[in-house]
């Protein structure tokens, strides 16, 4: 049996390195990722259980190698601890949370010394960019998705964080205005 790396160009080990390296700092117990061909597992401790890993949704594709070969496995642990336990303040009622599409590194300021994207209390459109995620040297910006008020900001510059995390929690533009239009509606 041929060793599956051997299929792998040097740039492509350097990708799964980057991808273990940031499962490492996580708090997810295993990554599996699938393309085309290629399937690769990685995590700490034993593999996960058969059929407990879920498909990722297309916005959480992380660069990664070509469909080349199937690497081996790194071992895994099961995802007994859900990384939902980020999420356990529902925040203010009536907000909607902007999460990250990508785990990575979040960067709230388009660059090093400049304004931040959005502060407390900055109003945003739905294609505002609220901040950029960082993986493996790319920056993707992060759009808010709603119109309204920035309510809460959850994470800090520079932090290491996870799929689905919640960014920033905002008052919807028709929640903000529905208390003073009702008050001057006629049927």
């Amino acid at each position: 049996m041929s060793n599956a790396f051997d299929l792998l160009n040097d740039d492509e080990v350097r990708q799964i390195t980057c991808l273990v390296e940031s499962l490492d700092r996580s708090t997810f117990d295993f990554l599996q990722l699938e393309l085309g061909d290629m399937k690769l597992t990685i995590g700490k401790g034993s593999a996960p259980p058969a059929g407990l890993a879920a498909p990722l949704p297309a916005a959480a594709a992380v660069p990664a190698p070509a469909p080349a070969a199937v690497a081996p496995a790194v071992t895994a642990a099961p995802a007994a601890a859900a990384p939902a336990a980020k999420q356990e303040s529902p925040g203010e009622a009536g907000t909607i949370a902007i999460t990250a599409p990508i785990m990575g590194r979040f960067y709230a300021r388009p660059e090093p010394g400049a304004a931040p994207f959005v502060t407390l209390g900055a109003t945003v459109d739905g294609d505002a960019t609220v901040g950029l995620i960082e993986v493996m040297k790319v920056f993707n910006a992060v759009r808010a998705g709603v119109s309204g008020v920035i309510t809460e900001i959850c994470v800090e510059d520079a932090q290491f964080i996870e799929f689905g995390q919640v960014l920033f929690r905002v008052r919807p533009a028709e929640a903000a205005a529905a208390p003073a239009g009702k008050k001057g509606s006629r049927k």
